[in-house]
């Protein structure tokens, strides 16, 4: 396997700013947002394929608002991807990139 080398300048994404009563409502496309900062604990991913799902939704709606993040918040921890960075503190994927 070939690793990623190219890390892009920005991403695409749907985001959201503000709560509502339907994701249809809030949610937006964004094409040119910054690649986000990896902290040490944590690792990029190339997304290939993401998804909704029940806890995005109600997420959206305003539910579950103490795991939240400032807004804009990008949903979607359903992925598949490459990782393509890692943190200084992840150790299992750093021999494979």
């Amino acid at each position: 396997m070939a690793a990623v080398t190219t890390i892009p300048y920005h991403v695409k994404a749907w985001i959201y700013s503000e709560h509502g009563k339907s994701s249809v409502h809030v949610l937006k496309f964004e094409n040119n947002l910054p690649i986000p900062v990896t902290k040490p604990d944590q690792v990029l991913i190339k997304v290939v394929a993401a998804a909704l799902d029940p806890v995005d939704f109600l997420k959206t709606q305003g539910h579950h608002q103490d795991s939240h993040y400032p807004f804009p918040i990008v949903p979607g921890y359903d992925v598949a991807g490459v990782v393509v960075k890692v943190g200084t503190a992840v150790m299992k994927f750093k021999g494979q990139l």
